[in-house]
């Protein structure tokens, strides 16, 4: 069973945990677990080694419970530290209405380069899928371009809000990956986007393995993916028990 748990680390100027505290969707069960396995992390600062690291940062932790003689452990899949989010009021990218009228959707992946105050600097394409019916290449070359384009006008309109603080100032990572979905009509897929290079099992809005998005929906994952986190554990995690 895969889990995903959020959540902000306390950690104090030589680099240790002080505290966690879960966002509220985490069941407290499964907050006290994880609480208790961090305690014993301890960071540096790999973007910014002359600064302090004592602050708060957002904490991403992709889990996997394990079923063991005493009964189950969380080990470590993967773990991102101090993702900025996006602004509730940045721009959703406008779905084409002729792809929209094709019936033809995207899933696209953006990676964005951010700025000391959290503005895009620069935004490209990683990779992109596009949802459709229609097996005719060079169309569906064209209509990749028009989704693609449309993702990234919004996105150089986008600013984020800082996912960490050390030494009492903002730290932003310094490229971060975006995914952007354009849900077409009645379209049935499963919702893992792992084949375009996106590093989380499902999305927020699957149930079950169903998307409940609805036609011609544009959908910005809230989940912002740094590519170096604002923290290093000193010692990995992945593939350890917490």
């Amino acid at each position: 069973m895969h889990l995903e748990v959020t959540g902000t680390l306390q950690v104090d100027g030589l680099g240790a945990v002080s505290g966690f505290k879960a966002d509220p969707q985490v069941p407290a069960a499964l907050a006290g677990l994880v609480a208790r396995g961090v305690a014993q992390w301890n960071f540096t600062s790999p973007l910014h080694k002359e600064r302090a690291i004592d602050g708060d940062t957002n904490v991403r932790l992709a889990l996997e419970a394990v079923l063991l003689q005493g009964g189950y452990r969380l080990r470590v899949m993967d773990a991102w530290f101090g993702a900025p989010a996006l602004v509730s009021d940045a721009p959703v990218p406008d779905y084409p209405r002729v792809l929209l009228e094709a019936r033809a959707g995207a899933r696209v992946l953006l990676q964005l380069r951010i700025d000391a105050s959290g503005h895009v600097a620069e935004a490209a394409v990683k990779d992109t899928a596009v949802l459709t019916h229609i097996k005719n290449e060079a169309i569906i070359g064209k209509w990749r371009e028009r989704f693609e384009q449309s993702s990234l006008d919004a996105a150089r309109f986008w600013t984020f809000v800082p996912g960490s603080t050390q030494g009492a100032i903002d730290v932003y990572p310094e490229q971060v990956l975006v995914l952007v979905t354009f849900w077409p009509h009645e379209t049935k897929g499963n919702t893992s986007y792992r084949h375009i290079g996106w590093p989380l099992e499902t999305s927020p809005w699957a149930i079950h393995n169903k998307t409940t998005l609805s036609p011609g929906t544009v959908r910005v994952d809230p989940r912002v993916i740094p590519l170096e986190s604002t923290l290093q554990l000193k010692t990995s995690a992945v593939g350890n028990f917490l």
